[in-house]
């Protein structure tokens, strides 16, 4: 089975497409607590596709934004990266055009999330404001000046 699946595999990317895929882990916080997932890939029509995935039931995706470039971000302001809430194709998810480029993309994603209860309710706080965390998907490389906890990772484009 698995020399099947690596035959498919090598037959795919001689056909065109390129098998590029990634996941990273959504954290809250510096300990680095886990509540989701973002995934990334590239679709067969050379498109990135970077999708935030809410996995623990207590939270909701609130909003998103997300660095995506050739070189490391050098701030950590989300609201001043390049792609936000108004770019997203349908919750959560951007799709954006990578036509001739291969090679290291640097991405950075953030996300505000908000806690709610069994029945999808907002759960709030003494000053009936719903309770909301902000969230990083989990990379190597934190995000200079080092004061802060944003985070961004490398994901490699195959050429088709």
């Amino acid at each position: 089975m698995r020399k099947f699946i690596v035959i498919l595999i090598v037959l795919l990317m001689l056909a065109g497409f390129a098998i590029t895929s990634s996941a990273q882990e959504l954290v809250v916080g510096r300990q680095h607590v886990p509540v989701g997932e973002l995934t990334v890939e590239v679709d067969t029509s050379g498109n990135l596709v970077i999708t935030y995935i809410i996995t623990d039931p207590e939270w909701k995706l609130l909003g998103t934004h997300l660095y995506v470039g050739i070189t490391p971000p050098t701030k950590s302001a989300p609201g001043r990266f390049p792609y936000g809430p108004e770019d997203v194709v349908e919750e959560g998810k951007y799709v954006i055009d990578l036509e001739g480029f291969t090679g290291t993309l640097y991405i950075a994603a953030h996300a505000e999330i908000g806690m709610i209860d069994g029945d999808g309710n907002p759960v709030l706080d003494e000053y009936e404001e719903q309770i909301k965390e902000t969230t990083w998907a989990y990379g190597d490389n934190q995000i200079p000046p080092g004061k802060n906890w944003a985070m961004y990772f490398a994901f490699e484009v195959v050429a088709p």
